[in-house]
Order: C-alpha cells, then sequence, then structure tokens
C-alpha cells in the first residue's frame, strides 16, 4: 500500500492549505471538490503536547511505563476514587507526551474529555470532534493550561525585555506568523491590564492556533 499512499500524500489535493478564497467558494461552497483543505481542529492529545513543547517543559523520553497525572485512593466499593483536580500542574508526570498517560476507563480526565479525547472504555472507529463553550472555558481556567502559560511568558520575559517584543515572539511561536499591528496593540494593551500569562491563554485559544491551517 506504500506507493498509493505516496501517491495521495504527494498529490496537489491532498497539499492543498485551507486558505478560503472567494473564487472557488462561489462554485462549491461546501468544498465538495476538495478546492480546500478542510480545517482541521487540533484533537486533545495534540493540543497538550503543543502546549509543552511552546513551554519548553515536554519531557521527550520515549517508552517507559505509562504515567498517572491524578491522584488514586481507594473508594467505598471496588471502583477507587480519582482526583485530578489536585493533582499538582507542575508535577514531573505533566510534562510527559500525552501518548503515555495512564488511562482510567471509567473515570476519564474532565479536560481531555471536553477537548473529545475518546473514552478509553469504548471502541472509537471515529473521534468525535465538536467546537464549543466548555473547550474554550477549558482552555481559560485549567490548571494545566494556566501554568504552561506561566511558564511560556517566563521564558519570553528572559528573552526579550519588552512587552511588544514579548508579544511579537508569541505569535511567532504559538502561531509561526508576525501578528498584524492591530492584533499587536490588542493583546498588549490586555497584558498590560491582565497580564501577559492571561493574554497568551487568549491566543492559544484562538482558531489560529487551535486550527491546522
Amino acid at each position: 500500500m506504500k506507493h498509493l499512499h505516496r501517491l495521495l500524500l504527494t498529490s496537489a489535493t491532498y497539499r492543498q492549505a485551507s486558505t478560503f478564497r472567494s473564487a472557488p467558494a462561489t462554485v462549491d461552497a461546501g468544498n465538495r471538490y476538495y478546492w480546500r483543505m478542510r480545517p482541521r481542529r487540533l484533537d486533545a492529545e495534540s493540543f497538550r503536547d503543543s502546549l509543552l513543547v511552546l513551554s519548553g517543559s515536554m519531557n521527550s523520553r520515549m517508552g517507559g511505563p505509562s504515567v498517572k497525572q491524578f491522584h488514586m485512593s481507594p473508594g467505598v466499593h471496588v471502583t477507587p476514587v480519582v482526583d485530578y483536580r489536585n493533582f499538582a500542574p507542575d508535577a514531573p508526570e505533566r510534562a510527559r507526551r500525552s501518548i503515555y498517560r495512564f488511562l482510567f476507563r471509567t473515570l476519564p480526565d474532565p479536560f481531555m474529555q471536553s477537548m473529545d479525547c475518546p473514552d478509553a472504555s469504548n471502541w472509537t472507529p471515529k473521534r468525535p470532534v465538536s467546537v464549543g463553550p466548555l473547550q474554550a472555558l477549558a482552555l481559560m481556567h485549567d490548571d494545566f493550561v494556566i501554568h504552561q502559560c506561566q511558564l511560556i511568558v517566563a521564558r519570553l520575559t528572559l528573552e526579550h525585555p519588552k512587552l511588544a517584543d514579548q508579544v511579537d515572539a508569541l505569535f511567532r511561536q504559538a502561531l509561526l506568523r508576525h501578528p498584524a499591528t492591530e492584533e499587536r496593540d490588542a493583546v498588549v494593551a490586555y497584558a498590560k491590564a491582565h497580564g501577559l500569562a492571561n493574554a497568551c491563554r487568549f491566543v492559544i485559544n484562538s482558531n489560529a492556533f487551535m486550527f491546522v491551517p
């Protein structure tokens, strides 16, 4: 099958970007004939790993046993008590890639669940993909996300003394592009009022970060 995969992956259709163009859209608004790639939202694991890479805290060691990112204690019945909320956001286990997470089948991680991570207790031939307010709230209030954004800002502060330069670096590293003038002004103004770490959470909550272009 490799020759078929190579033919598909190197085709002009497969390599198209998701950039919107008005002329093809008037002819094929539903993208039935694939004149552009359909925008694809990052799955839970990809988002989590991307955040670890941005903060510079990812443990890239391969292999080894899975890590438990929760506290577990005996329950009243057979099922133990699993505590995700009080697990330290800076614990070493948090830095492992998502593929090494220990999955508790009947008690999933609420943050990963909000990002449509499949239920480990069932077969999932196709992942569900949703875009809703729960995901935005999770990205703004989850302790893990808050801690990673604080690490990002700590590194940016060391590398760039001026706030405007820190915002420019944040856009380059998170979105792989320079910010437009109005974007820079808006983020700088928000960072002055509420702190750059909070502004960082807005950047990673944006469609530009959450969707593959």
